[in-house]
């Protein structure tokens, strides 16, 4: 039979594993969000309602994944305090979640779900799709509604490029790194871990600190079909 303080750990870390899971398939529905918005756009047609429907789909998936980093944010307080009991100690694991869980709606703010990164992504790859070239509008500084006059949302001027930092040519197959949103064609960054070992993101402005790794690294599903739109694009206007 298993003491207490065995059993408290395997309850965590079936959180803790459940939580993985979660987040993959909120990271899944963000994607297919941006994936079926760009072949709407790209088909053409009256699909403005349906693409403002897949926005505010996107932001409950946003709303999700930030409700479940405060769980997460708990579950890591909550292992802590156990690993400073006596591992046979009599721990209320449920009651102690539950205080940290009471304790970050309390001190955190309502989410901002408009300025989360795949929020921005989508709309700036819609921009991109339907104004090649164009720039993006600036979104208003805090605080400055009178920036933004009209009823169209504003979007971050952030341009999405599609060639790879590394080898600086168009890229094929992205990979995006989960640390800071960049993307890298997949042989390229390969070639770069392997030549560089604990080489950082090679974007200049990037802040992220930590070395480039695999399991960081995941298929840009969204900004390869992009990719594949803007070639098709270009074919159509050659012929």
């Amino acid at each position: 039979m298993a003491s207490s303080g065995t059993a408290h750990f395997e309850v965590v870390d079936s959180a803790v594993r459940g939580l993985s899971k979660v987040q993959s398939y909120i990271e899944h529905g963000m994607n297919d969000v941006i994936e079926v918005a760009l072949d709407l756009a790209e088909n053409g047609g009256e699909v403005e309602g349906s693409i403002r429907e897949l926005e505010t789909m996107m932001k409950e998936y946003v709303s999700m994944d930030i409700n479940l980093q405060e769980y997460d944010k708990a579950v890591t307080a909550v292992v802590q305090q156990m690993k400073q009991q006596d591992a046979m100690a009599d721990y209320d694991v449920k009651g102690e979640l539950e205080r940290e869980l009471q304790e970050l709606a309390t001190a955190g703010a309502s989410p901002d779900t408009d300025s989360h990164e795949k929020v921005l992504e989508l709309k700036e790859k819609l921009w991109q799709l339907q104004n090649p070239g164009s720039e993006m509008p600036s979104q208003p500084a805090e605080g400055n509604p009178a920036a933004n006059d009209g009823d169209e949302p504003m979007i971050s001027q952030v341009e999405v490029s599609t060639k790879c930092p590394i080898s600086q040519a168009e890229m094929v197959d992205p990979v995006k790194n989960r640390v800071c949103g960049h993307s890298y064609e997949r042989n390229a960054v390969a070639a770069f871990m392997k030549q560089r070992h604990g080489a950082r993101c090679p974007v200049t402005s990037c802040n992220n600190t930590q070395p480039l790794m695999q399991k960081n690294l995941a298929d840009d599903s969204a900004l390869k079909l992009m990719i594949e739109r803007k070639n098709r694009q270009a074919g159509r206007k050659g012929n």
